[in-house]
């Protein structure tokens, strides 16, 4: 299964140097010296196919660092199909804030120039990588190919491994920043709940010795 990781590792690399001209880091890094960028969507809702992503949230995180300086959220413009309707209620933007707000083009290929280099850190991944990976096909073609992080599957694990009993606790960021004794921060705000998440993975690159290769989730095909 590693070989095969592995291999799959090398292919996306060889990959995205040939499309963009800049590949992955090196599967062997350990995470807590790896070049990392936290991302977090508000969406209109849980369905892909269905409801729109709202607001994309990343900073990145260096040599075990959170690096505010990069930081960035980016709203999109209104899609006159989809309203945020309930929502709204949830992150707090409503359609006529959305006025002025980015293509969904513009938006991800400034994500896109965010990522070179850096590996994808998401909480909760599988809702954040379905929603990016159907918007990227449909604005570019081509869906999402970079490995990624996954803090609550890691917190997850790592409560399994030492038997604890909170090991299918709540899914939710804000549960976990609790059990690590991380201050509250606001939530339902793509830039802060990225923050957040980052956070939560630098605790849990602190008490781990994984390398990038062992901590990854790979995307399937190209």
């Amino acid at each position: 299964m590693k070989l095969f990781k592995r291999w799959r590792w090398r292919a996306l690399d060889r990959a995205l140097r040939t499309d963009t001209g800049c590949g992955l880091p090196d599967a062997a890094l350990r995470v807590n010296a790896a070049p990392l960028l936290a991302i977090d969507l508000e969406m209109t809702g849980l369905d892909p196919s269905t409801d729109a992503i709202v607001s994309i949230g990343w900073v990145p995180i260096d040599q075990g660092a959170i690096d505010l300086g990069g930081a960035s959220e980016v709203g999109l413009a209104a899609d006159t199909s989809r309203s945020v309707g309930h929502s709204a209620t949830i992150h707090g933007i409503r359609d006529c804030d959305r006025v002025g707000g980015l293509e969904p083009s513009d938006a991800l290929a400034r994500l896109t120039r965010a990522l070179a280099g850096r590996i994808a850190v998401f909480h909760h991944a599988p809702l954040d990588t379905a929603f990016l990976d159907r918007a990227l096909r449909r604005e570019f073609g081509t869906g999402w190919r970079i490995p990624w992080i996954d803090t609550l599957d890691w917190f997850r694990r790592r409560q399994a491994d030492r038997d604890d009993d909170d090991a299918g606790a709540s899914t939710r960021l804000d549960a976990v920043r609790e059990a690590f004794g991380l201050d509250e921060r606001s939530a339902h705000n793509a830039l802060d709940d990225a923050i957040s998440c980052a956070e939560v993975a630098l605790v849990l690159a602190a008490h781990s010795r994984a390398r990038l290769l062992d901590a990854c989730k790979l995307p399937r095909g190209r």
